[in-house]
C-alpha cells in the first residue's frame, strides 16, 4: 500500500491518517468498514472539516483521496450557484450522480457554508432550496453506492444545523491552529528543495515563536524569507560591482536550488555566492516584521522591540510578569509537576506615567507572544449586544492563537462597578458579565493571560479583582533612587551628555519624580542646549538642572492613597523567611 500522502499545508498528522483510513476503507473496501472479530460494522456518510483558513482542510481532503486512489468531484459555490430557476439544484443532481457512476469517489464540497447556509428567518430562497436539494442527496447515498461526502468550513455556526446530525455529516474533525511540534514538521517539508542554512536548533527555535501561524502563513513566512535572501545577494552583487546570475533573477520559494543539490550549477559558484544565497535565521526574523498571522491581522499591534533592560527600576513588578508569562512559557513541566497553573490575569495599578504600559510590552515581547491591545472605551458600541460581541471576539481571537496576551490599558473605563446607572443594565454592566464569564472560562483559555492597567482601582467592579480571576494585583509604586538613575541612564542614551553629567545626583534631585517626568526633563534638557546654540555638541549638567527646576513632579498623592487599599502584592523579598 503506498501511503505517500504529503503533508504541505497540513495542521496535524492524526486527523490526515484518520481520513485517509474513513476513505480507504469505507469508499474502496465495499462501502462498509467491517471488523469480524467484533461483529460491527461501521458506516459514515459525510465528514465535517472546521477551523480557521488555511490551516489545510482543502489540502487534506484532496491529497487523501488522491492517496485512496478514488475519483474526486469538487462542488464550489461559484461554479454551481447561477440566476436561473433549478440550475443549481440540476449541478448539484448532477455531481452526485456522476459520482455514483465513477464509485468508488469523494465528494468534496469546499466552504460549505456559501452553499448551505442556515434556513433561519428572511433567508433566501436559494438558499433554502438549495440546502433541501443537498440534505435530499445525502439521505439518498446508499451503503452500496461507495461514495463519500467531505466538506470544508471556517464557519461552521453558519452550517445549517440539519446537515451536522449522524446519518449526513456523521464525522466533524477540526483543523486547528498547529502547535510548535506541527509548526516544525510543517517547516521542514516547506524547506525541502530549498538553499538554506538553518540547523535544528534554529528551525524549532522559529516553530516555537511563530505563535498563531496556520500552514499558509508559514509558507508566506518561507517565501519572504527567501525573498530577503534574494535581496541581500542582490545588494552583495552591486557592492561588488558584479553581475546578478540570470538563473537566480527571479528566484522564488519554489524555484530555489535545494540544500543537498550536487549539480554543476551549485558548484559553480564560490562559498560566498553560496552563503549568499542560503536563507538563514536572519532572513526569518526579517521576514517574520512582514508576515504576521492571518487571524490576528485585524486585532494585532505592530510591537516595538521593547526589553526588561528599555523598563527603569521596578525590580519586583518586573519578577511577578516574569513569574505569570514568561515561566509558564519556558518550563510548563515545572508547573504540572507541582500541580499548580499559572496565573489567569495580572492587575497593575499605581500612579500614571509609572511605566505599567511599558512592563506590559516588555513582557510580551521578552516572551514572543501574541499581544492584543485594547483600550477600554474602544469595545463599546451603541449597538445591543455589539459590544458584548466584541469581548467574545477578542478573547477567541486570542484562544485561537494562543499562546497570547491581552492587554487592557485602563481598565476602568471598561470593568466599572455595576449598578450604577438607574436601570441596571447598562452597556458598561453587560460588557463587564460578558468579561466575567471569558475570564472563568478556564478550559476554553488555555495559553491567554489578562493584563490590565489602571491608576482608578476603585472604579472596577470588586468581582474582577477577585483571585481566580485576576490573581495577581502588582502595586506599581514611584520609582526610588536607584530606579531614576537606571531610568536617566535609559533616557540619555541617545542624548551626547558632558562629563559634568551626574545620573546619581540628577537622580537624588528628582524626588517624587516618574518615569513620564523624568523622561520630560530628558528632553526638556536637550531642548535647552538647543537653545543656547545649534551647534552644541553637548548636554551639560546646569541643562539638566535648568529642565528640573521647570519640571515640577507630578502630584499623586491620591493614587497613592488608593493603591493602599487595593494592594495584594506578592513580594519576592520575603521568599525563604
Amino acid at each position: 500500500m503506498d501511503f505517500h500522502y504529503t503533508i504541505y499545508l497540513m495542521s496535524a498528522a492524526d486527523p490526515l491518517i484518520l481520513m485517509w483510513t474513513m476513505i480507504f476503507c469505507m469508499v474502496k473496501l465495499g462501502g462498509t468498514l467491517w471488523l469480524p472479530q467484533f461483529s460491527l460494522r461501521v458506516r459514515y456518510k459525510g465528514i465535517l472539516l472546521y477551523g480557521p483558513p488555511g490551516t489545510g482542510k482543502t489540502s487534506l481532503a484532496t491529497s487523501c483521496a488522491y492517496d485512496a486512489g478514488v475519483n474526486l468531484f469538487t462542488i464550489n459555490g461559484s461554479e454551481i450557484i447561477t440566476g436561473y430557476y433549478g440550475e443549481s439544484e440540476q449541478s448539484l443532481y448532477d455531481v452526485f450522480s456522476s459520482a455514483k457512476k465513477a464509485a468508488p469517489a469523494v465528494i468534496f464540497i469546499d466552504e460549505l457554508d456559501a452553499i448551505a447556509p442556515s434556513r433561519e428567518e428572511g433567508s433566501e430562497e436559494l438558499s433554502i432550496r438549495m440546502v433541501a436539494t443537498l440534505l435530499k442527496l445525502m439521505d439518498e447515498i446508499g451503503p452500496s453506492d461507495r461514495v463519500l461526502l467531505i466538506a470544508a468550513t471556517n464557519r461552521p455556526d453558519c452550517i445549517d444545523s440539519a446537515l451536522r446530525r449522524y446519518g449526513r455529516l456523521d464525522k466533524e474533525i477540526e483543523i486547528g491552529v498547529p502547535s510548535p511540534g506541527q509548526r516544525l514538521d510543517i517547516l521542514q517539508h516547506l524547506l525541502i528543495g530549498v538553499r538554506h542554512s538553518l540547523d535544528d536548533e534554529e528551525l524549532e527555535s522559529i516553530a516555537q515563536e511563530a505563535h498563531g501561524f496556520v500552514g499558509a502563513d508559514l509558507a508566506a513566512l518561507c517565501n519572504e524569507a527567501a525573498f530577503c535572501a534574494l535581496r541581500r545577494y542582490i545588494s552583495l552583487k552591486e557592492n561588488s560591482s558584479n553581475t546578478l546570475p540570470a538563473s537566480f533573477s527571479a528566484m522564488s520559494l519554489d524555484d530555489a536550488p535545494c540544500t543537498n543539490t550536487n549539480t554543476k550549477s551549485s558548484k559553480s559558484y564560490g562559498e560566498t555566492d553560496e552563503k549568499a544565497l542560503s536563507v538563514n535565521s536572519e532572513d526569518f526574523k526579517k521576514a517574520k516584521t512582514k508576515v504576521r498571522p492571518s487571524a490576528m491581522r485585524e486585532v494585532m499591534l505592530e510591537l516595538p522591540k521593547v526589553r526588561w533592560e528599555d523598563v527603569g527600576g521596578q525590580g519586583g513588578v518586573k519578577q511577578q510578569l516574569i513569574e505569570a508569562i514568561n515561566l509558564p512559557q519556558k518550563c510548563p513541566e515545572a508547573f504540572a509537576n507541582l500541580g499548580v497553573k499559572p496565573p489567569k490575569g495580572v492587575l497593575m495599578m499605581g500612579p500614571p506615567g509609572c511605566s505599567k504600559t511599558l512592563m506590559a510590552r516588555a513582557a510580551a515581547s521578552e516572551a514572543k507572544l501574541n499581544f492584543l491591545a485594547v483600550k477600554g472605551p474602544e469595545l463599546f458600541s451603541k449597538w445591543v449586544g455589539d459590544s458584548e460581541k466584541a469581548v467574545r471576539s477578542l478573547f477567541a481571537k486570542a484562544r485561537a492563537n494562543a499562546p497570547a496576551i491581552i492587554f487592557f490599558d485602563e481598565i476602568d473605563g471598561l470593568a466599572v462597578t455595576r449598578g450604577h446607572e438607574n436601570d441596571g443594565t447598562s452597556v458598561a454592566d453587560r460588557v463587564l458579565s460578558q468579561l466575567l464569564v471569558e475570564m472563568d472560562g478556564l478550559d476554553q483559555r488555555i495559553g491567554v493571560t489578562v493584563i490590565g492597567a489602571t491608576n482608578r482601582p476603585d472604579k472596577i467592579d470588586p468581582a474582577l479583582t477577585r483571585p481566580g480571576r485576576f490573581d495577581r494585583l502588582l502595586d506599581v509604586q514611584l520609582p526610588n533612587e536607584a530606579d531614576r538613575t537606571d531610568i536617566f541612564q535609559i533616557h540619555t542614551r541617545s542624548i551626547p551628555c558632558g562629563p559634568d553629567v551626574d545620573l546619581k545626583e540628577l537622580a537624588r534631585l528628582t524626588e517624587g519624580y516618574t518615569g513620564a517626568d523624568i523622561k520630560l526633563v530628558c528632553r526638556e534638557a536637550a531642548v535647552a542646549a538647543l537653545d543656547e546654540s545649534f551647534h552644541i555638541e553637548e548636554v551639560s549638567m546646569r541643562h539638566f538642572e535648568f529642565a528640573i527646576r521647570k519640571v515640577k513632579p507630578s502630584d499623586l498623592k491620591f493614587y497613592q492613597k488608593l493603591a493602599e487599599g487595593f494592594r495584594r502584592f506578592v513580594d519576592g523579598s520575603t521568599q525563604g523567611t
